[in-house]
């Protein structure tokens, strides 16, 4: 009895002390050396739930010679903070806070400040994490050059992934393609991504009926392959005009990529993007503005024929109550075809169009302020999709006029995309600390292009 008496004080000494666990170990940040563990396996009837740091930082790292900036969230904050070795357990940085923003909680009215912690002088490669005596400790994250690699890797495996969805796949495409024009010279490893888009491309040209040359909604699981990749339904298949539209404007793009590399599958694909706009021709009021917009654009950069060129005039003089959009919106998409084309440009429209993706690149940087975790304050709270979007006409305009305000702001989106937002989650599935927590929404398939382009984009 007495031994039992003694063993029970004991725990609860180890309980009381904090012997049992650490600060860091409630939010599943443990260094190398385990200090804080008895190594003993305590089964305790009790759980408490997960809590969300409040210092917010990229959870899968930073590159050496990148900036690196977290954020703090909290109430009058002490001004210091230190960076510690997650595997010594030592100081290998300290800073000085600086304040961001004052935010207000609406239901609440309580006010909340956000801090800054520059902690870019810090290079050497290695697994950290952030402290401060109010907040605690941050999640980790390492230092180290090809820090993306096997980010990239998740990226890629799902975008082979099979997605028989029209507009979805159409949507993937369009912006796997952007990247390729945009930042070619950025990508590792080429081959890969060339047979993900191959087979991919192949893919969608099954969805296309061979006899009308409309497209389906989704890509019929059974089809019978002809010459050209088209296929015959074989059970009721919905058509879908403005599948059709942005079918054609892909295979356009594609066609153009590869015409230099592949004459005659550039032709062939030419020609199966022609066919699937023609089965729409007469129907385009019916078609949302930015698939037909989509559309013609990318069949005019490829063939220069006059009718695309006058449905482009016909797009650009639409007041904005006039148009209709998709769930994708392949807008900037055809905006890029037009602004890219080496031959048949009219000076004016591309002057009008380069107005507009500029102002839109503009209103980006301005309303990302540091008060807004550094992405658009335009945008509701995990607005993901917007917010590749946002990405999208901030990668086109620094390729066109690289400018290191884009090029920051592209880091800063990405930072936000893994971890450093409000709620501390990773927003790529698989990827961050943040991952497990119930309720998690992030980038979802068809946006993973995207996703990728701004990896390739912040290189």
């Amino acid at each position: 009895m007495r031994i039992k008496v003694w063993l029970s004080i004991v725990l609860c000494i180890s309980m009381l002390t904090g012997c049992s666990f650490s600060p860091r170990s409630l939010f599943g940040l443990t260094g190398g050396n385990d200090r804080d563990s008895l190594g003993l396996t305590p089964d305790f009837s009790y759980v408490y739930e997960e809590q969300t740091p409040n210092i917010l930082v990229n959870q899968i790292g930073y590159q050496p010679e990148a900036g690196k900036v977290a954020i703090f969230q909290g109430e009058e904050l002490n001004s210091a903070y230190s960076v510690y070795d997650a595997a010594t357990e030592e100081v290998v940085f300290s800073g000085i806070l600086k304040e961001a923003s004052l935010t207000k909680n609406t239901k609440e009215e309580e006010k909340n400040l956000l801090y800054l912690a520059d902690f870019t002088g810090l290079k050497q490669e290695g697994e950290y994490y952030l402290y401060h005596e109010d907040l605690g400790y941050s999640y980790t994250f390492v230092i180290k050059e090809n820090l993306y690699e096997q980010l990239e890797e998740h990226l890629l495996k799902q975008l082979a992934e099979e997605n028989r969805d029209t507009a979805s796949l159409c949507y993937q495409l369009a912006g796997l393609l952007l990247t390729l024009e945009l930042y070619s010279g950025q990508i590792d490893n080429h081959e890969e991504v060339h047979q993900i888009l191959q087979e991919k491309i192949e893919l969608l040209g099954r969805a296309q009926d061979e006899a009308t040359g409309s497209v389906y909604e989704s890509v019929p699981e059974e089809v019978q392959e002809s010459g050209q990749m088209a296929g015959r339904k074989t059970a009721d298949q919905p058509i879908s005009l403005a599948a059709t539209a942005e079918y054609a404007g892909v295979m356009a793009m594609y066609a153009y990529y590869i015409q230099n590399t592949d004459r005659e599958a550039a032709g062939r694909y030419q020609i199966m993007a022609e066919k699937a706009f023609s089965s729409i021709a007469g129907s385009l009021d019916n078609v949302s503005y930015d698939a037909g917009y989509f559309a013609v654009s990318q069949l005019y950069k490829k063939t220069l024929g006059a009718s695309y060129a006058q449905a482009i005039g016909q797009y650009l003089g639409m007041k904005e109550e006039q148009k209709s959009y998709t769930a994708y919106d392949f807008t900037l998409f055809g905006d890029y075809a037009y602004l890219t084309g080496k031959q048949g440009i009219n000076l004016e429209w591309s002057k009008q169009l380069m107005n507009k993706v500029m102002k839109q690149a503009e209103e980006i940087s301005l309303a990302a302020g540091r008060e807004n975790y550094y992405v658009s304050s335009g945008r509701e709270a995990y607005d993901i999709e917007g917010m590749l979007q946002d990405i999208s006409v901030m990668a086109l305009v620094n390729y066109v006029i690289t400018n290191h305000e884009y090029s920051s702001l592209l880091e800063n989106y990405l930072d936000y995309f893994l971890g450093r937002n409000p709620e501390a989650r990773c927003l790529v599935e698989g990827f961050g600390a943040g991952d497990t927590r119930k309720g998690h929404e992030g980038v979802e398939t068809s946006h993973i292009a995207l996703m990728y382009l701004l990896l390739q984009s912040t290189k």
